[in-house]
């Protein structure tokens, strides 16, 4: 879509191709059919515009809660900030009143930190980003703190800003780039910008090396939600507040350290194993955990903590351990029939192993669940049979 038939969207007879397109409860593989069906009543860029943002609206929302009154465009949507993370950012900048939101896409951080009470300049390169950002704005009543700006990052003037928040482009030519010094702009680039001490944010791949953040004196936030690790953020000046941060939401518990500890020594896998949530392993904070649940290491590769005794902990899933073995799929298939086990959860941590061709060759009937734990302890390749804690 370009910016001409997005203005052409937001007129009244865009307004009715939309809501005709929203009507047929379009699916992307009935793609041609819809369109067929919405060109015979309008121009074909505008069905094409409104077919697009209809499909679009479902995609995202799973990311936005006010999904169907928003505007969307594929890419920018892929690498949306979604509600929940976004919102949890915004209370982090908003206090500074007046953020500018660097390569703001469509807008999701700046939709939160309008609605935080922030005024916010929304900047980017591209003007239909920009007027996507201002018609989602818009559309949530948030127009007044909002002030689009077709523009550099790095050269468009911004007087009022108290403080920045930045996610530059990390796809380029096909390719996602990990290392910051990679994207568009740099980060060496985006922290050039402002004076030392200013109060910048930086979205960053999850999958970002650490080695490659290493000098950056910034606090490292990594972000799960709901067990799934989903953003990265640097944050420098006054917004950094430790150098290492989990943060789970929805519940918004975190784990931080100065400095990671030191691993524990190993031990036998013993009556709980903890599998941390990915956010506190991206963050290095594993053996912090360790120190918090009185558990150790079974492995010096492998993430996972076992104790003696249960922990209640946001920041694992706790397992009842109750049987640990050499991997082998015949000793398996054997276990789990003498348990009347039927159905199998495959958890892989450190494994070789292929987990859909182990359930093909398992083939478990009975009533009971399990959960299969394929790892390694003190270097051997292992199988743990165990219940999830608190799961019937």
């Amino acid at each position: 879509m370009n910016l001409q038939t997005f203005r052409a969207l937001l007129a009244p007879d865009g307004q009715a191709a939309l809501a005709d397109a929203a009507a047929r409860a379009p699916t992307e593989a009935a793609y041609l059919a819809h369109f067929d069906g919405l060109r015979k009543r309008y121009a074909p860029e505008l069905a094409k515009g409104a077919l697009e943002t209809a499909l679009l609206r479902i995609k995202a929302r799973a990311k936005f809660a006010a999904a169907e009154s928003m505007y969307f465009l594929r890419e920018p949507l892929e690498q949306a900030t979604g509600d929940a993370v976004a919102r949890h950012r915004a209370r982090r900048l908003a206090p500074y009143e007046h953020v500018a939101d660097l390569c703001c896409g469509i807008g999701g951080d700046t939709l939160a930190l309008a609605a935080a009470g922030a005024t916010v300049d929304a900047v980017d390169t591209d003007p239909l980003r920009v007027a996507v950002t201002e018609a989602n704005a818009a559309a949530l009543s948030l127009a007044a703190r909002v002030r689009g700006i077709v523009g550099d990052a790095l050269a468009v003037p911004l007087p009022d800003a108290r403080a920045a928040f930045a996610d530059p482009g990390r796809r380029a030519d096909g390719r996602r780039y990990l290392d910051p010094e990679d994207y568009s702009p740099p980060l060496a680039a985006l922290r050039a910008r402002f004076a030392p001490g200013f109060p910048l944010g930086v979205k960053v791949a999850p999958g970002v090396p650490l080695a490659d953040l290493r000098g950056t004196d910034a606090e490292v936030e990594f972000v799960s939600l709901g067990g799934e690790l989903k953003e990265c953020a640097l944050w420098f000046g006054p917004l950094r507040t430790t150098a290492r941060r989990a943060t789970l939401l929805p519940a918004g518990g975190a784990l931080w350290a100065d400095a990671p500890r030191e691993p524990r020594p190993l031990a036998p896998v013993g009556a709980i194993l903890f599998d941390p949530d990915p956010a506190v392993v991206r963050a290095g904070l594993v053996h912090d955990l360790a120190e918090q649940l009185d558990a150790r290491p079974i492995d010096h590769q492998v993430q996972l903590l076992t104790a003696d005794a249960p922990a209640a902990t946001p920041f694992a899933t706790a397992f009842a351990v109750e049987d640990v073995a050499p991997f082998h799929v015949r000793l398996l298939r054997e276990y789990l029939r003498a348990h009347n086990v039927g159905r199998v959860t495959v958890v892989k941590r450190g494994s070789p192993a292929d987990a859909d061709d182990l359930l093909r060759k398992l083939k478990p009937t009975g009533d009971g669940h399990r959960t299969v734990i394929l790892t390694r302890a003190d270097g051997a390749h292992t199988m743990i049979v165990a219940a999830r804690v608190g799961s019937p």
